[in-house]
């Protein structure tokens, strides 16, 4: 019979036993002359067979018979963005060793190093950076791996990324309108991955206003704890000359108005300013 006869997928007995793992039958089908790198219908080798299965052994030995994966630039980043997201790290190495491009971009240009971030997957994203991924290559909609990590909120792959030069790609006003959505939401983890990337703690939207002014006005407890904890500007004075206290009066939460009138924080420019004797009379008038 012949050795590469495929079936209706042009599959031959090569792919399937490097799909299974079949070491001792891969071994024999080299050994008789079969084709190392046939196709199937659609263009896959039986070394991206062993690769996509995590046939580590049978890998190996397909590589030392020259096989290749065979794939174009968007079929190389397609599979290392799934491996990526899925967290397999020996499966990228695996592919970039059989001779993919580490910096191969799919259709909207993201790259294997974009989604190990989203993903929060600091082993790739670090095997990835060492073998030569751009830390800073941009997605058709221009963002970044580090912006990627700041969006879901992984914050120990965002001080990561930054520390070996990750660029968030944003402008201040950019940056404060994320960090001043976030604390709106009571976003922490959002949050801390904004500051952990460098974004600045005091950034202003247009109005002046920063993530501490909307954290306060919400009345969300933990999120101006954490804002105060990091060395926010109690005091930073908006567009009208509103403090974070004068927002969390107006609204009446009374919790956060009392933190922040403990913690040292005033009316700004709106009198009169609040004091432990006055604080309840504000909140009940909430007339600011």
């Amino acid at each position: 019979m012949e050795i590469d006869a495929s079936d209706y997928d042009k599959r031959t007995a090569l792919h399937v036993a490097a799909s299974e793992g079949q070491v001792s039958v891969v071994e024999l089908l080299i050994s008789q002359g079969a084709h190392v790198n046939v196709r199937d219908r659609w263009g896959g080798t039986p070394l991206a067979d062993a690769i996509r299965q995590g046939a580590d052994k049978v890998f190996e030995l397909l590589l030392r018979a020259k096989g290749v994966l065979g794939y174009e630039d968007t079929k190389t980043a397609s599979v290392l963005c799934d491996y990526a997201t899925e967290g397999r790290k020996e499966a990228i190495l695996q592919l970039l060793n059989a001779g993919g491009s580490v910096n191969a971009a799919d259709y909207d240009k993201r790259t294997a190093i974009h989604l190990a971030a989203s993903e929060g997957n600091m082993p790739v994203v670090e095997a990835l950076l060492d073998r030569g991924a751009k830390i800073n290559f941009k997605d058709r909609w221009g963002g970044t791996p580090l912006r990627d990590a700041v969006r879901e909120g992984h914050a120990k792959v965002a001080a990561r990324l930054r520390e070996r030069g990750g660029d968030l790609a944003l402008d201040e006003a950019a940056t404060s309108g994320e960090l001043c959505e976030a604390a709106r939401l009571g976003d922490r983890k959002v949050v801390q991955a904004l500051l952990a990337a460098g974004a600045p703690i005091n950034a202003a939207d247009y109005d002046r206003r920063t993530c501490l002014h909307l954290a306060a006005s919400e009345g969300i407890l933990p999120i101006v704890e954490f804002l105060l904890d990091q060395n926010a500007d109690i005091n930073a004075a908006d567009r009208w000359g509103g403090t974070p206290l004068r927002d969390a009066v107006r609204e009446g939460h009374r919790k956060v108005a009392t933190l922040l009138n403990e913690r040292g924080g005033t009316l700004g420019s709106a009198p009169p300013q609040v004091n432990e004797a006055n604080l309840s009379e504000l909140l009940n008038r909430q007339s600011l």
